[in-house]
């Protein structure tokens, strides 16, 4: 759970706003994808959610977990067992000097896991990549490379995942099959995954799809029917539904072009009539 989050970059004499204000709900075991334009803040989140950076301001729970009130021991702990991460350049979540197998291993050695051999080879035996357990870096495709890296991350069974541009790398037959696995994932193991993308098939391929814009929430896209995991196949007769979000602070993004629509520009009258909350331009302001 995000509320009301900040992040704010300051680079030489300017300060970059990344998140402004955001707010994001996800229920345990949920697929949500997060799509939206690059600067939008996607990657930010990520990585504040994962425990790599701090927000500037708001407050951020991840399951139990108050992030902004844990110690640093509290919180290599968290990124240790709580989280996996995976990167979009495949060559980034694997040491290239280490086998798919030593690879995996390498978490489970930071918990003193007496196991990790039997439990990394059933990871890569889960991703499809058991024959290849010996092979390192550069003998392992794109794709497998991207296996190893679902694998790493799911060492320590956190009970999130986090994607960031997992397929951004690959081939569309590669992606699919990244996809497929991520679903049987969070089907055979009850994870709740976040996963940015670029797909614009992803509202008919995922139950759930958060847009962001600004570094906020602006609109979220779900299906009528009720499909909570993911799947390379998109549904396209699938019928979805979007909605505009409103934050904690009952703010909420209208589009602009309904507002050039409405001749909306810097004041806007708001009223309820017959049941419904309605938008309408400030007469002075025409």
């Amino acid at each position: 759970m995000c509320e009301d989050l900040f992040k704010i970059y300051k680079i030489a004499d300017l300060e970059v706003v990344a998140l402004r204000g955001l707010d994001l709900r996800v229920n345990r075991g949920e697929v949500v994808a997060i799509v939206g334009a690059s600067g939008s803040g996607k990657s930010t989140l990520l990585t504040i959610l994962a425990g790599y950076d701090n927000p500037s301001a708001g407050k951020i729970v991840v399951g139990d977990k108050d992030l902004l009130r844990m110690t640093v021991r509290q919180m290599e702990e968290y990124r240790r067992s709580e989280v996996g991460f995976i990167w979009q350049q495949t060559s980034r979540n694997l040491f290239p000097y280490l086998t798919a197998v030593e690879n995996v291993e390498l978490p489970m050695m930071l918990t003193n896991r007496s196991d990790r051999r039997k439990r990394a080879l059933e990871l890569l035996e889960l991703v499809g990549l058991v024959e290849r357990a010996n092979h390192t870096h550069e003998r392992l495709s794109g794709g497998e490379q991207q296996r190893v890296a679902i694998a790493v991350a799911l060492a320590n069974q956190p009970p999130l995942l986090l994607a960031d541009e997992p397929t951004g790398e690959l081939d569309d037959s590669t992606a699919s099959e990244i996809l497929d696995l991520f679903g049987s994932i969070n089907q055979e193991m009850g994870t709740t995954i976040l996963i940015v993308t670029h797909d614009r098939d992803i509202a008919f391929k995922v139950g759930r799809v958060v847009m962001i814009k600004d570094g906020k929430m602006a609109t979220e896209i779900r299906r009528k029917t009720s499909f909570q995991s993911i799947s390379s196949k998109a549904d396209t007769a699938a019928l979805l539904e979007e909605f505009a979000l409103v934050d904690t602070m009952g703010r909420i993004q209208v589009p602009r072009d309904l507002l050039d629509k409405l001749n909306i520009n810097e004041r806007a009258r708001l009223s309820i009539e017959n049941g419904s909350v309605v938008l309408k331009p400030d007469d002075k302001s025409s």
